[in-house]
């Protein structure tokens, strides 16, 4: 073998070497984490279940000293990411302060965790809503409190759609649980419109309260499914007038399904720390 085809095949194994120790750092590279989260299984002796929590802290949280109010972020599976980023956008903006955001979900996006959601969100005869509002209230609340540097007391809530419905139950049967409520399309129609029998009754629970309410929906939604069950719900507490309850509502045109979320959380962070 002449010293030219000796050269050939060196420079095909070291090129062979390189592509092997470049495939092999690809495969080794463990799963990718969202910037500043920690994220953890928590069970609940309410629910009788595991949930994912994910928390998000501001940058200096391990110098600053301070405590910050906390978002809670529902369907924090597919919502957290998204939650994280557009509050640290606004918060570099000025628009908003810093926040600890958490989101709560159940570490899949499938047809199982979907039947949790349910479960989970929609007020029914099995007492679903009721707890996992016992769950927030009475487990993960206090594990987030003495676990992080939080502003007592100041705490919202994000829910679209489904979880809009539980954060309207939310503010019709413990409202003090959140001081700032951002509301996007709810479902009002789960089980025969029965949110609005709560809602009838919520004046004994919102009239000594002081609470921010960011309520939307699109313009392209379903009229009947969405729009004037919305528009029948904001008109009743309009109506009402509590008065320590700051209630804004935003309609985004041309806005249609799934694609509500961001708009949602964006405006409705800025409305409810407007004061």
């Amino acid at each position: 073998m002449n010293k030219l085809s000796q050269i050939a095949i060196l420079v095909f194994l070291l090129i062979l070497l390189q592509n092997l120790a470049s495939a092999q750092t690809i495969s080794s590279v463990p799963d990718c984490s969202l910037y500043n989260t920690k994220a953890e299984y928590i069970y609940s002796e309410t629910v009788a279940d595991s949930f994912l929590i994910l928390v998000s802290v501001p940058d200096d949280y391990n110098s600053s000293g301070q405590s910050y109010p906390v978002l809670y972020v529902l369907d924090g599976d597919i919502a957290f990411g998204m939650a994280a980023s557009i509050a640290r956008y606004l918060q570099i903006g000025g628009n908003i302060p810093e926040l600890i955001v958490i989101g709560i979900g159940y570490g899949a996006i499938g047809k199982s965790a979907a039947e949790k959601r349910l479960r989970d969100y929609g007020p029914q005869e099995g007492e679903g809503a009721k707890k996992f509002l016992g769950f927030l209230n009475g487990e993960l609340i206090p594990f987030i409190d003495s676990e992080y540097r939080t502003s007592s007391g100041d705490r919202t809530i994000n829910g679209f759609s489904l979880g809009g419905l539980f954060a309207v139950y939310t503010l019709f049967t413990k409202p003090d649980t959140f001081s700032r409520y951002i509301v996007g399309s709810p479902y009002l129609v789960w089980d025969d419109y029965a949110i609005f029998n709560l809602e009838a009754n919520a004046s004994a629970e919102l009239d000594n309260l002081n609470l921010d309410v960011f309520i939307s929906v699109g313009s392209e939604e379903s009229t009947e499914k969405y729009f004037e069950p919305i528009d029948s719900l904001v008109t009743n507490l309009q109506k009402k007038n509590y008065p320590g309850l700051f209630l804004e509502t935003k309609v985004f045109q041309g806005s249609a399904r799934l694609m509500g979320p961001p708009e949602a959380l964006t405006h409705g962070l800025i409305s409810v720390f407007n004061r």
